[in-house]
């Protein structure tokens, strides 16, 4: 199943802005991509870099795995999906919290590659950004779970899914291939993605939503004193960026936008961003 189109309740169609890590992470997956086309056959990169389940302790593998990619149109495919899912994600969790997720859900995919091939007496090499894109996926369908997306079967036959529906179909279908196997995609990976990324968002203090819940509420309703933390410096948080952005707007009224300095200008434009998205 490949291709995807607006749905009737939200679209992913282009125009979508890039959030920071998204772009950073697209971006470092290019750069890495055109180092194994300049100069893979002067420099072993793969071998540097890619995750050798026969040297699970070569730990650095565990992440960098995931900007090499072994074609174009896996390199878009997965580009794509960064893009598509993970803006709305990295704007609901914020960069910070956003990169580490992204950490968790490679590592956690590689993990799962490196235990599946332990228990198998077997070695691996593995490489892309997969493990991520299906944390993401899984990510938005905790976030986002009434959201509807409509993908083009074969880019012929459209479907419609919520967001929840969505991910379980595709967790359905990895865990399927994965236990028939005989392909070279590391279905085991993409399943270790979903998992650990829903190991962090529940850390996090992240539940997936009820079918009645909007997605404009906040996420981190669940009770316990550390959720009443964030949730008040949440609150805090925004009302400090409100009052800003009322200055920088009476100041803009007063005196025009030229007077306002670069980091006013930029703080204006994440806050007009953060509403539109939201």
């Amino acid at each position: 199943m490949r291709g995807f189109a607006p749905g009737s309740g939200y679209g992913l169609g282009f125009g979508r802005p890039w959030t920071p890590a998204v772009r950073a992470l697209i971006l470092a997956c290019a750069g890495a991509y055109l180092a194994q086309l300049l100069l893979g056959r002067s420099l072993p990169i793969v071998d540097w870099l890619a995750l050798d389940t026969g040297r699970p302790l070569e730990l650095w593998r565990w992440l960098s795995y995931a900007l090499l990619h072994d074609g174009p149109f896996h390199l878009l495919f997965n580009a794509l999906a960064i893009w598509m899912f993970g803006s709305d994600v990295e704007e609901r969790l914020g960069t910070r919290r956003f990169a580490a997720f992204c950490a968790v859900s490679c590592a956690g995919a590689a993990g799962s590659v490196v235990a599946l091939d332990v228990l198998l007496g077997r070695a691996s090499l593995v490489i892309g950004a997969s493990g991520i894109v299906f944390g993401l996926l899984l990510a938005y369908g905790m976030l986002f779970a009434e959201r509807t997306i409509t993908l083009l079967v074969f880019f012929v036959l459209p479907v419609s899914l919520k967001a929840r529906q969505f991910v379980l179909v595709f967790g359905v279908i990895e865990l399927l291939f994965g236990v028939a196997g005989g392909t070279r995609v590391a279905h085991f990976a993409h399943l270790g993605g979903m998992l650990f990324g829903w190991l962090f968002l529940r850390g996090a203090g992240l539940r997936p939503r009820s079918p009645g819940r909007p997605d404009a509420e906040e996420p981190g309703r669940a009770g316990g004193p550390l959720s009443a933390l964030r949730r008040r410096l949440e609150s805090f948080t925004r009302a400090r960026d409100d009052r800003r952005m009322d200055e920088l707007l009476q100041k803009v009224n007063a005196t025009g936008i030229a007077s306002l300095t670069e980091g006013e200008k930029r703080f204006l434009h994440r806050m007009s961003r953060r509403k539109r998205w939201h």
